[in-house]
């Protein structure tokens, strides 16, 4: 019978006893800030939002941050208007003034994030300083359970579950379980700056924002930040934070990319992690080479790099070229899969035609896996399924519940033909995690669950009243409703 492990993420809240709303804060509060609000209690959080025409997004976070159930004199809004060319800037007076805890800084428009965030880390009161962005929302109960954690576990930098929203992406696999002490190469998969950190880590380290128009500005920081922390925390027991593409396109993630002046940033990042990582060389080359699969390989996958232009090829295959030869010269075959590896020699030597050839397998190999059979045994159900012969190796099964956040997950082997892999789903396990349906994924190593289609024609498995079939949709799935438990 296959090997299992089961995934839990429960988790216990505390709940918080609320005071009384902090009395309205003047504006020479505002230009000299206290280090405690005016009903005396010591603010907790400071959430700094820079804002630069955000509407009608704005108002919707606002919303969010005055629904907080955590206690008004526990946390402050600092939103810096950037210059605003709509009438956010006005919004903002409507809810500082209905707001106590609501402080808003007008300026000249700076061209980007980095400055309005510095201005509002200088003004922040609070013990740690949350980042923001103007057109993101949070959760309900977001500020008073990420408060609880910080104080039961004495967190630096904690990160909150990001959700993404209107078509988003991010690596969500890091949000998988609550995490007390996250190693650096788990944290380093996010660099960007939604995160609570604690503000005298922050002063007492000089870590400042990049004010000049620079990609990866917020990483940095964010870099500097991990690598002086004592505790890092992922807290993932609960939907914190919900990350939206904008439908008008604004977004400055969504805005061309200079290889160059990406590269510079990136290599500032590394250095970071080099000069801070000299105890461990092997942990340094893999933190190294994470960045770069991360932050420089997703330029050469599939349609991306098939679709630049032969300059913008160029530009890209030259300012990398320097980056591997600064920071990853050595031994890449010890840190890179097989794939990796082929696009990073590729690069190394200026090959456009391999890395369109590689480039053209991404497109096959990102596939969704496929059920070729399913059986039963005397346990449980045995799954053959399809995966992209140049794709990720699969490391396991994943049976979702779909209507809740319980997860188990059964080991797959290869099977005699290449691209196909064998998995056991016990049937006991399942009645113990399972009420109704779950959902089936194969898992790869560092890459996200992909959902198993279920072709047509293919047979469906039952077993003591549990049922493997085919959705809809034409994913996979089991109904365990009419179990024999």
């Amino acid at each position: 019978m296959a090997i299992f492990t089961k995934i839990s993420n429960k988790l216990k809240s505390t709940t918080l006893v609320t005071k009384p709303e902090s009395s309205q804060m003047t504006v020479p509060e505002i230009m000299q800030p206290e280090p405690v609000d005016p009903s005396g209690h010591a603010i907790f959080i400071s959430v700094v939002i820079p804002v630069y025409n955000a509407m009608p997004y704005l108002t919707e976070l606002l919303n969010s941050l005055e629904a907080q159930d955590l206690a008004h004199e526990f946390y402050e809004v600092i939103a810096v208007d950037d210059g605003s060319s709509d009438f956010g800037g006005e919004i903002l007076d409507v809810y500082a003034k209905r707001n106590s805890n609501f402080r808003v800084m007008h300026q000249e428009n700076s061209g980007w994030a980095g400055k309005p965030r510095n201005v509002g880390l200088d003004l922040a009161r609070g013990e740690y300083v949350f980042f923001v962005d103007s057109d993101d929302t949070l959760g309900r109960e977001a500020l008073r359970r990420m408060r609880d954690f910080a104080l039961e576990h004495g967190a630096d930098v904690l990160a909150p579950k990001l959700v993404p929203t209107g078509g988003r992406a991010i690596y969500s696999a890091l949000f998988a379980q609550t995490l007390i002490d996250t190693p650096l190469d788990v944290i380093l998969t996010t660099l960007m700056p939604q995160k609570m950190i604690r503000k005298s880590l922050l002063t007492e380290h000089q870590i400042r924002f990049r004010e000049d128009k620079v990609r990866l500005e917020d990483g940095m920081a964010m870099v500097e930040a991990y690598c002086v922390a004592k505790r890092i925390s992922v807290l993932a027991d609960y939907d914190y934070y919900f990350l939206r593409t904008r439908e008008d396109g604004q977004n400055i993630s969504s805005r061309a990319i200079d290889p160059r002046g990406y590269v510079e940033s990136l290599s500032h990042i590394a250095s970071t992690v080099r000069s801070r990582t000299d105890y461990d060389k092997d942990y340094q080359q893999k933190l190294l080479a994470g960045l770069f699969k991360r932050k420089a390989l997703r330029f050469y996958l599939g349609k991306r790099f098939l679709n630049y232009k032969p300059a913008k090829q160029q530009g890209w295959i030259k300012a990398h070229q320097g980056f591997i030869n600064e920071y990853l010269p050595t031994n890449r075959d010890a840190v890179f899969n097989r794939t990796d590896l082929a696009k990073t020699e590729a690069i190394v030597v200026g090959n456009v035609e391999e890395l369109k050839r590689l480039a053209k397998l991404d497109l096959t190999s990102s596939e969704r896996p496929k059920l070729k059979e399913v059986s039963t045994t005397d346990h449980g159900f045995s799954l053959k399924v399809d995966t992209p012969m140049y794709g990720p190796k699969p490391t396991g099964i994943l049976v979702k519940e779909r209507a809740g956040i319980r997860e188990i997950r059964f080991d797959v082997s290869a099977a005699s033909e290449p691209g196909q892999y064998v998995a056991t789903l016990s049937v006991e396990f399942m009645l113990v995690d399972l009420t109704e349906f779950g959902d089936i994924f194969l898992e790869y190593q560092g890459e996200e669950p992909r959902r198993i289609r279920f072709p047509e024609g293919t047979v469906e498995g039952y077993l003591q009243g549990i049922r493997i079939y085919r959705t809809v949709k034409g994913s996979l799935s089991v109904d365990v409703r009419n179990a024999q438990r």
